[in-house]
């Protein structure tokens, strides 16, 4: 299988081929963050019964998070705008990946609602801004 990440990267080549290395670099983003997902799984004990305060915290420490990531994304553009796309790939993922641990905190806390805000938040924000690089790269 040939990668297509230089590809990516190089607003010259083919759009087709763009998107090729568009798919490949996402899905090793994503392959690592769910690697890290698994240990997180694995790793983090039950921590059912702590108090409510102890809850919204944590969940308050990973909106913020969530909120950080949001604005690495959406800043001027880096010096080196040739890797602009990458970075912005590696960004969505962070996204995802902190809302699923942000769920998996929530659903070791007994915290139902926060799971389903937390997954629904990553799912659909990696969704826009999976789109909206998809088809940005038709645009430059």
């Amino acid at each position: 299988m040939k990668l297509y990440w230089a590809e990516f990267m190089d607003s010259r080549s083919a759009l087709a081929l763009r998107r090729r290395g568009l798919v490949q670099l996402s899905g090793l983003a994503l392959a690592l963050q769910m690697t890290h997902l698994a240990l997180a799984w694995l790793a983090v004990p039950t921590l059912m019964g702590l108090p409510q305060w102890i809850t919204w915290s944590v969940s308050g420490f990973f909106a913020l998070l969530l909120l950080i990531v949001v604005v690495l994304k959406f800043r001027p553009a880096s010096k080196q705008s040739h890797l602009e796309p990458a970075r912005q790939v590696f960004l969505d993922a962070l996204w995802l990946g902190a809302a699923c641990l942000a769920a998996i905190f929530a659903m070791r806390m007994g915290f139902e609602l926060g799971v389903v805000l937390f997954l629904g938040l990553g799912l659909v924000g990696y969704g826009i801004a999976f789109g909206r690089l998809w088809f940005g790269l038709s645009k430059a």
